[in-house]
């Protein structure tokens, strides 16, 4: 037939599908462009990920109604607690990865690509996801764009005190941008376990300082 593939060409396409499929399916992370990275900071990046996707939901390790009353990661996510699931969501957001000046900052995003700073790689592997998650929701749009901190803010950043968020764009006005979601995240670790719970109080408390009320 005239409009007929080749029966090789057929198979070759299934084969290839099905390759996909399977591929997706076994939870191999799909990492974005890190083609602007060195070796060593790669390997840090997928180290991160890897670390992530070992994080799944096990045996509340807190009062039900306690977790019931606070929980706010499904809400956010509209998905269950997953580490897996949270790295899809980061990277389906982030589709460039490279290194240079930030600044302040320890990381910057801008259409798509996320911009690391040297901090970024000294940091520990559960600080490293909390600023992709942070970046990567940044990637929603600008209702999730940062407002100036009060100049009374008087709050430490856990991850580099040198950086004094007072008077610059480094809190948010959403109870689900970069903080809140982050914040959300971190009450999971506690509630299963993977935190103690008096540092996982401590980093919750940190990150929702930034979330400003009216």
């Amino acid at each position: 037939m005239v409009d007929s593939k080749p029966l090789f060409e057929l198979y070759s396409q299934k084969t290839f599908f099905i390759v996909i499929v399977l591929y997706w399916l076994s939870g191999v992370a799909l990492y974005s462009d890190e083609s602007k990275l060195n070796a060593k900071q790669s390997k840090v990046l997928k180290e991160s990920f890897s670390y992530l996707e070992t994080l799944e939901p096990k045996r509340i390790r807190i009062d039900k109604s306690t977790y019931n009353r606070l929980t706010q990661f499904e809400s956010i996510f509209k998905f269950g607690f997953s580490g897996k699931k949270l790295s899809r969501w980061i990277q389906s957001r982030i589709k460039k990865y490279s290194f240079g000046s930030t600044g302040e900052y320890i990381a910057m995003y801008h259409d798509g690509d996320v911009l690391l700073g040297r901090a970024f790689f000294s940091l520990n592997r559960l600080d490293r996801i909390l600023v992709l998650l942070h970046e990567a929701r940044h990637a929603d749009g600008k209702n999730y764009g940062h407002v100036v901190c009060p100049e009374n803010f008087q709050f430490l950043n856990p991850r580099d005190w040198k950086i004094h968020p007072a008077g610059k764009k480094g809190c948010d006005d959403v109870p689900d941008g970069g903080y809140g979601i982050t914040a959300a995240f971190l009450f999971e670790l506690g509630a299963f376990g993977y935190l103690n719970q008096t540092e996982a109080a401590h980093r919750y408390n940190s990150e929702i300082s930034r979330v400003i009320r009216d």
